[in-house]
């Protein structure tokens, strides 16, 4: 890539490689074409790679049929969802300036969810990824509230596995450490031949603890190279604050590349799609087939025009015109056996989670088995991975007492688990209802089934719904106690105006005054006179 010509098997070089990695130099690069789509170098620029020139293969006809081969993104969308199982987690008790700068925490503007996912994609890809944790340079501050104030903090750098290029460990009562290693880069630097132009040149970084030199291979008039040192740069740091995120082991560079298989599989995938792309090209028009035609005056056969307003006259004995076509035995062939491929590439990725072609859910579970151990291995290597990340990042930024023994990453522990159903969900509320099951069990079912969020806190959340709760009690006790008092107030104001309406009086009623009552017995008693 880029022209690179620097030796790699010369000891006394800075290009110099471990032999480990070039073992794997060529998994690499059919991984990087894979996840690139072939196009890392321009567009179907690696298609060349794999799909070489027959023999007998005029130029033009090889070209004709690169352009028509198309490649399936299926090894990096299964890249991609094994990263999106590892994307939920939560950091836990971080460095202050870690928190303030959540939301750029490389320089670059990508998030600590996006840095992850992004590391984690490079990990799944390459078998392993490299972050090392840098600090700003220094500002021009004249005094300490200002140095606190510039904004200055640690940041993070992702390198890819195939650009740390050489490294030496030692081992201490069975603790591995990093002694030194060689890092390249690629730079952009001016070109010599014009004002605009520049060139990519590759630098290389060797780093030990407290150091980092920066190095450039010149080639002499002898054909020779040469190290030549551009630069040194003390550290306060007494470790290289370079960490290996493994897939599948947590050794230092070490591991196999866990997609391989996948990779293998895609390529095959899109030679045969060629194959029979071409086959269909060839094929798709019938050829026409005369026999016995009419040689002309000049020894030649009449030249064949098709049309829907011409004809082909051929003689009584022994002529015959037909298109002849193939039978269509090996496209089916071809097409069968791409299926085929497509199903080996399922069970490679987690397309068996939600495809089509799973018939239960005991068939999945039995395929999620398959690749559980690999994302539990990759959980246990990420966390690991952040652990060591956090406490560098906390050393250069002076805040070492805000570690505690909880800080790192807390992972989501139902990376495999398919995600609820409705029915599902509403059994176990119904279960819920009638007393069954308790609060506590079904948030953590419908977390562990991806309904509530994996950063849900349960116990936070039992906690608010029971502040709820009592507010609610609280609520209608006082509405109740109101009501009581409004009642009791209009008893009151009922007894005040009783006496004070007609037919409420003291006296016995018969529906008659007491001013009445008196003229009645006047007239009673002079009756009774008049009747003497």
């Amino acid at each position: 890539m880029h022209g690179i010509n620097h030796p790699i098997n010369d000891p006394t070089l800075v290009s110099y490689h471990r032999p480990e990695l070039v073992r794997i130099l060529p998994q690499l690069e059919q991984a990087y074409d894979c996840w690139t789509l072939l196009n890392a170098d321009g567009l179907g620029a690696a298609k060349g790679k794999y799909l070489h020139r027959e023999p007998a293969e005029p130029n033009a006809a090889y070209e004709a049929r690169l352009a028509r081969a198309t490649y399936t993104p299926i090894y990096r969308d299964s890249i991609r969802s094994y990263a999106g199982l590892l994307s939920r987690f939560q950091v836990i008790d971080a460095p202050p300036s870690m928190e303030a700068n959540d939301g750029n925490v490389d320089l670059q503007g990508s998030s600590m969810q996006s840095f992850l996912t992004l590391t984690d994609e490079m990990a799944l890809r390459d078998g392993g990824a490299f972050v090392m944790v840098d600090m700003m340079p220094e500002s021009t501050a004249n005094n300490f509230f200002d140095q606190m104030n510039d904004g200055r903090h640690p940041y993070f750098i992702s390198i890819k596995r195939a650009d740390v290029i050489n490294w030496q460990v030692s081992y201490n009562r069975g603790a591995e450490v990093v002694q030194q290693v060689t890092v390249r880069q690629l730079r952009s630097m001016p070109n010599e031949e014009g004002k605009y132009g520049t060139k990519v040149e590759p630098i290389y970084y060797v780093l030990t603890p407290g150091k980092v030199e920066t190095f450039r291979l010149v080639k002499s008039d002898t054909n020779r190279w040469s190290n030549v040192k551009i630069d040194e740069v003390a550290t306060s740091m007494p470790v290289i604050p370079l960490v290996w995120y493994g897939a599948t082991t947590s050794r230092f560079a070490q591991g196999d590349l866990p997609m391989d298989g996948l990779a293998d599989l895609s390529i095959q995938h899109f030679q045969m799609r060629s194959d029979l792309s071409e086959l269909l090209h060839k094929c798709a028009m019938p050829v026409p087939v005369r026999k016995g035609a009419p040689i002309g005056p000049d020894g030649q056969a009449a030249p064949l025009i098709l049309g829907p307003n011409t004809a082909v006259d051929l003689p009584a004995e022994g002529g015959d015109f037909e298109f002849a076509e193939p039978t269509g035995k090996s496209l089916e062939r071809h097409q069968s056996e791409i299926t085929h491929i497509e199903q080996l590439m399922d069970r490679s990725s987690l397309n068996f989670l939600y495809g089509a072609n799973v018939k239960t859910a005991t068939e999945a579970s039995l395929r999620a088995s398959q690749v559980s151990s690999s994302v539990a291995a990759l959980v246990r290597n990420k966390a690991a991975m952040f652990g060591v990340l956090m406490r560098l990042w906390a050393w250069y930024a002076g805040e070492q007492s805000s570690i505690t023994d909880e800080s790192g990453l807390a992972m989501n522990d139902s990376l495999m688990s398919k995600p609820l159903e409705a029915s599902e969900i509403a059994q176990l509320v119904n279960l819920y209802s009638n007393e069954l099951l308790s609060r506590r069990t079904i948030l953590d079912e419908l977390q562990r089934g991806g309904v509530l969020d994996p950063d849900l806190e349960i116990d936070d959340e039992i906690e608010r719904i029971d502040d709820e709760h009592d507010e609610k009690l609280d609520r209608q006790m006082e509405e109740n106690e109101m009501k009581l008092e409004e009642d009791l107030h209009r008893a009151e104001e009922f007894q005040k105006a009783a006496p004070t309406e007609p037919g409420q009086g003291s006296e016995p009623a018969t529906g008659q005054s007491s001013a009445n009552k008196k003229t009645e017995q006047e007239k009673t008693e002079q009756a009774a006179k008049v009747a003497q």
